[in-house]
């Protein structure tokens, strides 16, 4: 199952792939540096499992929260961009009918 699949509506995860970021010691110092714990979770993705280190894991109400988009692109600096990701669970209009 996709990692897009298991983030619930109004979720939010703020995470590092370890597995693309290069060297692992250094993607977790640099995480650290900016003052994060990270969670280790291990995703199986159908290529094979994968070890993110999970910052964020929240929930949310709005849609806007700037604060996480300036989180994520203070990573894109410092971290393979490949390897950032910022998900976010997709709220549906409860009238809306999707196929």
């Amino acid at each position: 199952m996709a990692v897009l699949e298991c983030v619930k509506p109004g979720q939010v995860v703020l995470a590092v792939d370890l597995t693309t970021a290069g060297s692992t010691d250094e993607a977790l110092a640099a995480i650290e540096r900016l003052g994060y714990t990270p969670e280790i979770r291990h995703i199986a993705y159908p290529s094979g499992v994968h070890v993110l280190a999970v910052l964020k894991d929240e929930q949310h109400e709005s849609v806007a929260d700037n604060d996480l988009l300036d989180e994520w692109q203070q990573l894109l600096a410092v971290i393979n961009p490949d390897a950032v990701h910022l998900w976010r669970g997709k709220r549906t209009n409860p009238g809306t009918f999707r196929r």
